[in-house]
């Protein structure tokens, strides 16, 4: 399956790495929160890079290591095996990535970025599944499940779209 930052973020053999910012500190941080950092990062740089041109964004130093420690902690907090782990973590990875593209609060409410990470991140570990985001949570699994191309369903696959951004929303409303 295709990942929805993946036409965003060039492969690390692509560019040198860029220094990583100067806040971070991935040795202290859950690998999942530095990759998810990352890799919002990276997709916003690429989004900026295709709408005004100029130099091509490159990748953090270590982007090879933030995708092998997130899985391996995958492995860890939810007991897959590790092909699965790569799954989630991506699965994680894209929702949140779609997230910061379709809904403004995510971009703009730190408060609320910073819960709906950390909601996707419990329940895509197992840790919370019962999260207060768990129907947009189920929302996002189900539209998952449409999302190889089949124009016979892209009625049902805009509809669980739909669907998935509503139930954030209704969460961002209360939250």
């Amino acid at each position: 399956m295709e990942s929805d930052h993946a036409d965003r973020v060039p492969p690390p053999d692509d560019q040198p790495p860029a220094d990583p910012p100067a806040d971070s500190d991935p040795v202290s941080r859950e690998p999942h929160l530095t990759l998810v950092d990352a890799v919002l990062a990276s997709s916003r740089a690429y989004d900026a890079w295709t709408a005004n041109g100029g130099p091509r964004p490159q990748l953090p130093r270590g982007w090879e290591a933030l995708w092998r420690d997130a899985v391996r902690r995958q492995t860890d907090l939810a007991g897959e095996p590790e092909e699965e782990a790569r799954r989630s973590v991506q699965a994680m990875l894209d929702q949140l990535t779609r997230l910061d593209r379709a809904a403004g609060w995510f971009r703009t409410d730190r408060r609320l970025r910073e819960r709906a990470i950390a909601e996707t991140l419990l329940h895509g570990t197992g840790l919370g599944p019962a999260v207060p985001s768990r129907p947009a949570q189920l929302a996002w699994q189900r539209q998952r499940g449409l999302r190889p191309v089949d124009y016979a369903k892209i009625q049902a696959i805009a509809a669980a779209q739909d669907d998935w951004l509503a139930a954030w929303n209704d969460w961002a409303a209360i939250n």
